[in-house]
């Protein structure tokens, strides 16, 4: 009898790691609405993530990337988020001020760790951007762009 109890929590315990790890690699972000603040947002993460810091940095404002040329620019995004780390990015709140915005994101990352199962983490950011020609820009991230000032 403890045989057959032992058998069934082990297949229960597999099956719960095999569902947690399939959640976890199909999960997708939905595109948020083009030429909002908060898409300009979701653009920028996924391209941090994606290591394509020329698509990210195109992202940022005018005065940034004044302040922050693009080889100062990719030594400091590199460590803003792990390719390996972010599931899924979900928006808090998105504030719009005239031609500012307040958009505030949650990433989170999702650890399966047999026999245990899995455990998520939740990180909220903030994002401040800035309308420039007519295109939201990022003007400061909770990840600070680390640039000399010219």
């Amino acid at each position: 009898m403890k045989s057959i109890f032992g058998y069934i929590a082990a297949a229960f315990l597999v099956t719960l790691v095999i569902a947690s790890i399939y959640i976890a690699t199909t999960r997708e972000n939905e595109p948020l609405i083009e030429g909002s603040p908060e898409r300009t947002v979701q653009i920028y993460i996924e391209n941090i993530l994606d290591s394509n810091p020329l698509k990210a940095y195109e992202l940022i404002s005018k005065d940034l990337q004044d302040n922050c040329g693009y080889t100062e620019f990719i030594n400091t995004s590199g460590s803003s988020y792990g390719p390996d780390e972010v599931q899924t990015i979900t928006l808090v709140k998105s504030e719009i001020i005239g031609d500012e915005a307040i958009v505030t994101v949650e990433t989170s990352t999702i650890e399966t760790s047999i026999p245990l199962g899995s455990s998520e983490h939740i990180n909220r950011q903030t994002y401040l951007l800035v309308k420039e020609d007519m295109q939201w820009k990022i003007i400061e991230t909770s990840f600070p762009i680390y640039c000399a000032k010219h």
